[in-house]
């Protein structure tokens, strides 16, 4: 069903407002969106809603556990363990929160030109090009010693963002850090839709595109059941090397050598496994997603519940030694099969700035963390919070080089 100018105006914010040429070019863009995509959109957005309403209800009155985790101090790594699995590196990040940061430390634009967050200079070491290269060196040594490729993807933002762009020519350029089975894909987006499910254009000139956003932090995932340009998908691809399992790691974070190793052993026994740290105290203003097992019907199912979704039970609960909830790390691990087999549910954020003067709302995807409710058989592996720093902000970067020393990298 192609646009006209009645759905134009009933689908673009301030449509009326725009003067002839940039309502043409408006329309010109939509040519290369379906009208069924956008109304496909818009169900996922009111679908997204009601799940995370349904989310915050669920708990209410529900039973809660503690979930079954294991102690990565006690699990005896095999390195042979590795060869089961392909790693899915999340490196879609723009890094805006960064990049202010780094420029209130006085970086200057020419510092910052070809900037992405995955792979921002370390100073002060021998890594030119940031976490993803640390990683990507880390994973080129692993397969060396067990004399196996690992398969690697790496998931950049979407078509034409800067990672799409910046990512691959500095893999190209630099033989992918020794990585010999790599892919490099980059995940979908969707309209950032107003309250009212309208489109956003931003305009430069005569030059317009609409307010768009990755699928959030499990578009990567869902990316490797699309089917590829051969007809079989990422995950089919994947299956034929013969990788069982994945492990999902972020692209902005720095691991430590012992962890990787550790992680692959731990979830040879289990179709999801998430990475958790063991918290002293539990306080309400905590920040960080939640492992906890919830009953569903007969079953128990372990998931994933953020702040504003839990309960003040979900605060109590304890193991047999104080400890409290384990918090997500974001980085899993799941079987190929169990992928395969499932339909990731829509996801909606909370509220998020559009363009100034516009209401806020939500933006739409699929959450990684939803993976793990999946699982028939999962655990948390809890890990020392020591093992791995995140990329947030520049004092991360200027830490980043003590760590790495550290690690050994």
């Amino acid at each position: 069903m192609p646009w006209d100018k009645e759905k134009l105006q009933q689908s673009v914010w301030n449509y009326n407002d725009y003067d002839f040429s940039r309502q043409k070019a408006i329309e010109k863009y939509l040519q290369n969106v379906s009208f069924e995509e956008f109304c496909k959109q818009k169900q996922q957005k009111a679908d997204a809603v009601k799940n995370s309403r349904d989310a915050k209800n669920a708990l209410f009155g529900t039973e809660q556990k503690y979930p079954q985790c294991l102690d990565y101090s006690q699990i005896r790594a095999d390195l042979q363990d590795l060869k089961n699995y392909a790693v899915l590196i999340t490196a879609g990040g723009e890094g805006e929160r960064l990049r202010l940061s780094l420029e209130k430390k006085g970086y200057s634009k020419t510092d910052l030109k070809n900037f992405t967050k995955a792979t921002f200079p370390i100073p002060n070491t021998k890594f030119k090009f940031g976490a993803l290269e640390v990683n990507l060196k880390m994973i080129a040594e692993l397969s060396a010693a067990l004399g196996y490729e690992i398969p690697v993807i790496i998931t950049t933002g979407p078509k034409n963002s800067d990672t799409d762009k910046i990512i691959p020519q500095i893999l190209e350029e630099n033989s992918n850090f020794g990585v010999k089975n790599l892919k490099v894909i980059a995940q979908n987006e969707r309209f950032h839709l107003t309250n009212d499910d309208k489109i956003v254009f931003e305009t430069d000139g005569e030059n317009v595109k609409p307010v768009t956003n990755p699928d959030e932090t499990g578009g990567p995932i869902v990316k490797l059941l699309e089917a590829q340009k051969d007809g079989e998908s990422i995950l089919e691809n994947l299956k034929k090397t013969g990788a069982k399992k994945i492990i999902v790691l972020q692209g902005t974070a720095v691991y430590s050598k012992r962890i990787i190793p550790i992680i692959a052993t731990a979830g040879l026994n289990f179709d999801g496994l998430g990475i958790g740290i063991l918290r002293e105290k539990f306080l309400q203003d905590d920040p960080y997603g939640t492992f906890v097992l919830v009953k569903n019907h007969d079953n128990y199912n372990l998931r994933i519940v953020e702040k504003d979704v839990r309960t003040l039970r979900t605060y109590e609960i304890k193991d047999e030694n104080g400890k409290f909830l384990p918090y997500n790390t974001g980085f899993y691990v799941f079987d190929v099969g169990m992928l395969k087999n499932i339909q990731m549910p829509d996801y909606a954020t909370p509220p998020k700035v559009i363009l100034d003067g516009i209401e806020p709302s939500p933006k739409i995807g699929f959450a990684a963390t939803d993976i793990i409710a999946f699982a028939k058989k999962p655990a948390v592996l809890t890990i020392c919070g020591d093992d791995f720093r995140v990329i947030k902000n520049a004092e991360d970067i200027d830490g980043l080089a003590q760590i790495i020393k550290k690690f050994g990298l």
